[in-house]
C-alpha cells in the first residue's frame, strides 16, 4: 500500500508543482494560450492559486518524508 501511495502522491505532486510553478512564474501573456481564464481573473489571484498548488505538492510528500505528522498524508 505504501508503494501505491508514493506512486499516486508523487505523480500528483509533480503535476501540482508544474501547474503551480507556471502560474507563479509566468506572465499573463504566456499563460493565456494555455489557460484562457486568466484574462477574466485578476493576476494576484492567479499567483495565489499557483502558490497554493505548489504548497499542495509539498503537502503530499513532506509529511511522510520528514516524519512530522505523517497521518496527514497516509
Amino acid at each position: 500500500m505504501e508503494i501505491a501511495y508514493w506512486i499516486l502522491a508523487g505523480s500528483l505532486a509533480v503535476f501540482y508543482l508544474y501547474a503551480g510553478g507556471k502560474k507563479v512564474a509566468q506572465s499573463k501573456e504566456r499563460l493565456q494560450p494555455m489557460m484562457g481564464w486568466v484574462d477574466t481573473v485578476p493576476m494576484p489571484l492567479v499567483r495565489t492559486i499557483g502558490t497554493l498548488e505548489v504548497l499542495g505538492a509539498a503537502g503530499l510528500v513532506l509529511p511522510v518524508l520528514t516524519g512530522i505528522a505523517p497521518w496527514l498524508a497516509i
